[in-house]
């Protein structure tokens, strides 16, 4: 199982961005091994946001947040208070922003790695969990 960080997921949709034929790769690989990925319901949001104000495209912001709620590639899991009370530990101890703090506290919860391109995820998060990128 990999837990799936926003930064990888819009890679893989932005077949502009640098990281999207490794981060591809990487999620042909996991589905043909059919290994389960992850990720917490924050990543609706988040993806939703990078699409609408990176690519100023607020219909393909909608489309994708429709694909993603219909997918039965990547589930959601929700943010309960235990997660979120985690994760602002995280945050605090650690000066890890609050949602990428989710996502390293999930990996965490379910003994798991995290799959990212953020570099403060991939150096920060490394305290709690195996964190790659693609």
């Amino acid at each position: 199982m990999a837990v799936i960080d926003a930064s990888v997921y819009v890679a893989l949709i932005n077949t502009h961005a640098s990281e999207h034929s490794s981060s591809w790769a990487w999620f042909e690989q996991a589905k043909s091994a059919q290994e389960p990925v992850v990720a917490p319901a924050i990543l609706l949001a988040e993806v939703s946001a990078a699409l609408s104000h990176g690519a100023a495209d607020p219909a393909l912001a909608h489309q994708v947040v429709q694909q993603l709620l219909r997918s039965n590639v990547i589930e959601l899991i929700p943010v309960t208070t235990a997660l979120a009370e985690r994760a602002a530990t995280i945050a605090a101890d650690h000066r890890v922003r609050g949602c990428d703090a989710i996502y390293i506290a999930l990996a965490e919860q379910l003994s798991d790695h995290l799959v990212t391109l953020d570099q403060q995820q991939l150096e920060r998060g490394a305290a709690f969990v195996t964190v790659c990128t693609p």
